[in-house]
């Protein structure tokens, strides 16, 4: 028996495991919605920060068909902090 695969949460507001939606996506979830409605991950209070490793991770099973080892968040959208913030 190997090594106990170590879970990584995706989602913290809602707890939701990077497993669950890996799970989700190879079940036929191929669209960010499909992905929010099947997990609930992308839809918590803080208004869905881990979105920027959901796009990538599905983005990249969509063109692989295929997990990445490691996701690279997608940070073109967010906006540097200004100095002084």
């Amino acid at each position: 028996m190997g090594p106990k695969k170590k879970t990584e949460i995706i989602c913290r507001c809602n707890n939701i495991s990077r497993e669950t939606i890996e799970e989700a996506i190879r079940n036929g979830a191929h669209t960010l919605n499909e992905i929010f409605d099947t997990t609930s991950a992308g839809v918590g209070p803080c208004g869905g920060s881990c979105r920027r490793k959901l796009g990538p991770l599905l983005e990249y099973y969509l063109k692989h068909g295929e997990f990445p080892e490691k996701i690279v968040e997608d940070m073109t959208g967010k906006e540097p902090k200004k100095a002084g913030s």
